[in-house]
């Protein structure tokens, strides 16, 4: 009357005993597959230095392993951190209230996130890298200060920052000094991007300039520069042009070595002051162009067809 019970017990100890061993089994396997995962990892960065320089003795294999090791200590924060990371997800998964709240909260993160991966673009070329939509972005001429500009990643192979648009004549372009110092407008619309950041990109490498203008009769012309330099505040913003291009003419060759001037700041060579009347630009006595003329279709670029502009671009791309 004992037999089944006895029988049953001792077929429970030899099935734990072979589950156990499975178990074992499955952990020394899973331990040796790691364990040879690491010796190639350490393998294969310790050859990457070996392979750059063959003649490396131990005495620099051991300082390029401390600098491995030194570096490693980012990584292993970056686990950590992607660690937290995922705790805190997972906290806000459990104490959300619906799907909803969910979905609101999940957008919300990953718009943060958008501006936080696009906080280190000096520009549209960089931000091409990652992203070929045309729309506004923040750039960051330097590290500290960003401002908003429309990026066109469609034009003659994208990646152009827009430093000036006009279409419609909604926003007023005869303004001060200080105004396009810093930039004015609707930078989804019509906008000037402002001198001093104008200057802070063309400074920080070789840039070309694009400009795309329409007509009254809507037929499109452009001009394109292989040198596009504004200098600083202290040379009244100057300008330093060249390499041109296109179907509009050359324009803007006799505003090369000028001077920026304003309303408010006279800073050509006419007995008059040029942007008065045609608004803020790199006057010489008066000028070929001046696209920022207070009257939209009367942008003047003096060697296209028909002369006058009823819409501009201006932009800029780091050759």
């Amino acid at each position: 009357m004992f037999k089944m019970p006895i029988v049953l017990s001792l077929l429970f100890v030899v099935t734990f005993s072979l589950e156990s061993k499975d178990r074992e089994g499955l952990r020394t396997y899973r331990e040796s597959e790691e364990k040879t995962r690491v010796d190639d990892i350490l393998h294969e960065l310790q050859g990457i230095c070996l392979h750059e320089n063959e003649d490396r003795d131990v005495t620099q294999l051991k300082k390029d392993t401390q600098s491995i090791l030194k570096n490693m200590a980012v990584y292993k924060d970056v686990v950590k951190m992607n660690k937290q990371l995922k705790n805190d997800i997972k906290w806000i998964l459990e104490e959300s209230r619906g799907e909803k709240e969910i979905s609101r909260i999940v957008r919300m993160l990953k718009h943060e996130v958008k501006g936080i991966c696009e906080g280190s673009a000096k520009d549209c070329a960089e931000i091409k890298k990652y992203k070929a939509t045309s729309g506004v972005y923040q750039i960051f001429p330097t590290k500290t200060e960003g401002v908003k500009a429309y990026c066109d990643m469609d034009t003659d192979g994208g990646g152009w920052t827009v430093i000036q648009k006009r279409y419609d004549g909604s926003v007023k372009f005869k303004r001060t000094w200080t105004e396009y110092e810093n930039g004015f407008g609707n930078v989804n619309g019509e906008y000037w991007l402002g001198n001093t950041f104008i200057h802070r990109l063309t400074s920080s490498g070789t840039y070309e300039l694009r400009i795309d203008l329409t007509n009254k009769s809507n037929k499109k012309y452009y001009a394109k520069y292989k040198t596009f330099v504004v200098g600083d505040a202290s040379s009244q913003y100057k300008l330093k042009i060249g390499g041109y291009s296109g179907d509009a003419g050359d324009a803007l060759n006799y505003s090369n070595g000028m001077k920026f001037s304003t309303v408010d700041k006279d800073n050509d060579l006419h007995s008059s002051n040029c942007a008065k009347s045609n608004g803020p630009w790199w006057f010489k006595a008066c000028s070929y162009s001046a696209l920022n003329n207070p009257t939209i279709d009367q942008c003047d670029w003096n060697y296209m067809s028909g002369r006058y502009a009823k819409k501009s671009v201006m932009m800029i791309r780091k050759i």
